[in-house]
C-alpha cells in the first residue's frame, strides 16, 4: 500500500482515508511488537533452562569459569562451543554434545598442565639466574677471585676484575673452578 498514490482530498486510490489507513498500519505493527516481545520472553526462559548456574545477563562461558571437570557436563552446547570458540579450537565436525564435552575436557586439562609447567619453568629460570655470572649475565659463575673467596662471576669477566664486586677486596687471583 506504500506505492499507492493519493488524491488531492487525502484518499488512496483504494478508496480508503488515509488517516484510516494509516491506523490500521499502526495497529498491525503493534500486534507484531507484542509478538515479538512474547518471543524473546520465551527465548529469554529458555536460556534460564539451558543454563541453570548462569543468569539472562551472563550466558557466556570462558574456561576460567570452570573450576573442575564436572563443571563441563552441566554446560549447554552453546556454552561449549564459546569457550572452544575463544580458546581457537575447531569444533566443526563435533555433531553431538558428547563430542563437545570432551573437547573442552582435553582443553581444560591442558590447560592446567600449562600453568603447572609454566611455574616450574619460572622456578628453573630463577635457579639459572642465580648460576649467571653477576658482570656480564651471560656465562655461568666458574671463578673464584682470590683472596676473598667469593664466586660472583665467570672466569672471563673475573680475570678483568682489579677488585671483588661484593667487598671491594683487591682480587689477587682468579681461579676457573669445576662444579662435579
Amino acid at each position: 500500500m506504500k506505492g499507492e498514490l493519493m488524491d488531492g482530498d487525502q484518499t488512496f486510490r483504494s478508496g480508503v482515508p488515509a488517516q484510516v489507513q494509516s491506523e490500521i498500519t499502526s495497529a498491525n505493527t503493534d500486534d507484531d511488537d507484542d509478538d515479538d516481545e512474547d518471543d524473546d520472553d520465551e527465548e529469554d526462559d529458555n536460556a534460564d533452562d539451558r543454563t541453570p548456574g548462569l543468569s539472562k545477563e551472563r550466558v557466556r562461558a570462558s574456561l576460567s569459569d570452570l573450576s573442575s571437570l564436572d563443571d563441563v557436563e552441566g554446560m549447554s552446547v552453546r556454552q561449549l562451543k564459546e569457550i572452544l570458540a575463544r580458546n581457537f579450537v575447531n569444533y566443526s565436525g563435533c555433531c553431538e554434545k558428547w563430542e563437545l564435552i570432551e573437547k573442552v575436557n582435553r582443553l581444560y586439562k591442558e590447560n592446567e598442565e600449562n600453568q603447572k609447567s609454566y611455574g616450574e619453568r619460572l622456578q628453573l629460570q630463577d635457579e639459572e639466574d642465580d648460576s649467571l655470572c653477576r658482570i656480564c649475565m651471560d656465562a655461568v659463575i666458574d671463578c673464584v677471585l682470590l683472596e676473598c673467596g667469593h664466586m660472583v662471576t665467570c672466569t672471563k669477566c673475573g680475570k678483568r676484575m682489579s677488585e671483588c664486586p661484593i667487598c671491594r677486596q683487591y682480587v689477587v687471583r682468579a681461579v676457573h673452578v669445576f662444579k662435579s
